[in-house]
């Protein structure tokens, strides 16, 4: 029958989607909040981000845990309401909130309706204004905190993880987990996490995002009237400690001994580079070809060429100073160094070999194809200008990505590699049956075995 399509031959591929950036209206109360909104009509929800200096970047690690803790509190109870009315209050609104902690701020969020936006605003401002830090709340949570770090102590991955970031950052806020360790957490109590929220969460340092189906007039309206009279401490929040060129303890090997585990937990990191860089993209470029995608080559190695593996991964964990270059795997105990050398071969290789076009172009689609996704609802739109608003971006970065992601070059990717996949500059963490390939490694590089509880020590 004529007219019949080919079904055997693949359809060609339409015009990529193309992002279209939100248009963002900008205003400044006359305390300092700064307030960004954009209007969204296509449901009838809006996205509220209200996003403070109250990050666990710039405090010590003996305070470790002291800000995630501290973002855990206001929802408990605030302006003289108890946790389960702050529950109550959330439920009848049909309106979900989190504090979100991280080592460059604390972002207050929430999602509702578009009818309970005033009312949701008036929830955002009771925690963020008038928190109550009663000491049987804080007793509480202190203690679910300590009981999940205790459980966490047995799971080799968080295992690998808390000691991978002291032997990258050493004494550096970076060094120690976000939630705080059992000595850090168990200090805390009303007096430091009340002093902490009242000195970081400020109008003059704090920004509101707003997204969804709602009139910008009436918005501003309704947020003068929640937040105008808002005030704070006007000190400011010193920045995140400079960090050191190279990890505290390069090339090395760190073992953490789990007697009869039938597989290990691998990392490999060192330092890699903040938000903003100027070698950001073609690092990003770098690392979707090594080990940021299901078809980079390590996962291609060790997944399905050796099949030691169900997934390698590598990642650069970007903040505001120089975040962490990590590679992420498990793999069978019997394998572990075998792992390990291929790893660093598939390093060696991206050093000193230029990517094929077709890598680059895959990695370019991979990173670009899919950014519109990434702005379809209200709340995946407001999180992407907190992003902005946090690292101080351009407010085209956005929609100048795909055109910088497409520019990089098989050169540029190349030098990245060299700069920060540089084998002295990198430590290897081995969660698993030390017994087992202790010695095998041992001829790779000089090997420190370490109990399980027990944090490396920092070099002076």
């Amino acid at each position: 029958m004529t007219g019949r399509p080919d079904r055997t031959v693949p359809p060609p591929p339409g015009e990529p989607p193309r992002l279209v950036s939100p248009h963002w209206l900008s205003r400044r109360l006359a305390n300092g909040l700064r307030i960004e909104i954009s209007t969204r009509s296509r449901t009838p929800d809006v996205a509220l981000r209200l996003v403070v200096e109250a990050g666990a970047g710039t405090t010590p690690p003996e305070e470790s845990g002291l800000a995630t803790l501290a973002g855990k509190l206001p929802v408990e109870g605030a302006g003289g309401r108890s946790s389960s009315e702050m529950a109550e209050w959330l439920d009848t609104m049909g309106a979900a909130f989190a504090c979100l902690t991280s080592y460059d701020d604390a972002v207050l969020s929430m999602h509702t309706l578009s009818d309970q936006f005033s009312g949701a605003l008036e929830f955002l401002a009771t925690v963020a204004r008038v928190p109550d830090f009663e000491p049987h709340d804080v007793k509480r949570v202190r203690e679910l905190r300590l009981d999940r770090i205790r459980r966490r102590q047995d799971e080799p991955a968080e295992i690998a993880s808390t000691h991978l970031a002291e032997a990258v950052y050493g004494a550096h806020p970076y060094g120690v987990p976000l939630t705080g360790t059992l000595e850090s957490v168990a200090r805390l109590g009303t007096r430091e996490l009340a002093a902490f929220w009242t000195g970081r969460v400020r109008p003059a340092a704090a920004t509101l995002v707003i997204c969804g189906d709602i009139d910008p007039a009436q918005a501003f309206h309704d947020i003068e009237r929640h937040f105008g009279d808002w005030t704070g401490p006007e000190t400011t929040v010193e920045s995140v400690p400079p960090i050191a060129d190279r990890p505290v303890r390069s090339g090395e090997i760190l073992l953490v001994d789990r007697p009869a585990s039938r597989q290990t937990e691998l990392r490999v990191a060192g330092i890699g580079l903040a938000r903003g860089a100027s070698d950001e993209i073609p690092v990003l470029m770098m690392n979707a070809i090594l080990g940021g995608l299901f078809n980079s080559r390590i996962n291609l190695n060790l997944r399905e060429d050796k099949g030691w593996t169900y997934g390698a991964r590598t990642m650069f964990v970007q903040r505001r100073a120089a975040g962490p270059f990590v590679l992420r795997t498990a793999v069978d105990t019997d394998v572990t160094t075998r792992a390990y050398e291929q790893i660093r071969r598939e390093f060696k290789a991206m050093r000193e070999s230029h990517p094929t076009d077709d890598e680059l172009s895959f990695a370019a689609n991979a990173l670009t194809l899919s950014l519109p996704l990434q702005f379809e609802t209200a709340g995946q739109i407001a999180g992407r200008r907190v992003e902005t608003v946090t690292y101080g971006l351009p407010d085209d970065y956005w929609e100048t990505f795909p055109e910088a992601v497409r520019a990089v070059t098989a050169e540029q990717v190349t030098a990245a590699a060299r700069r920060y996949l540089d084998s002295a500059g990198l430590v290897l963490i081995a969660v698993g049956d030390v017994a087992r390939f202790a010695d095998e490694l041992s001829s790779l590089g000089t090997v420190q075995v370490l109990p399980a509880g027990v944090p490396v020590q920092t070099t002076p």
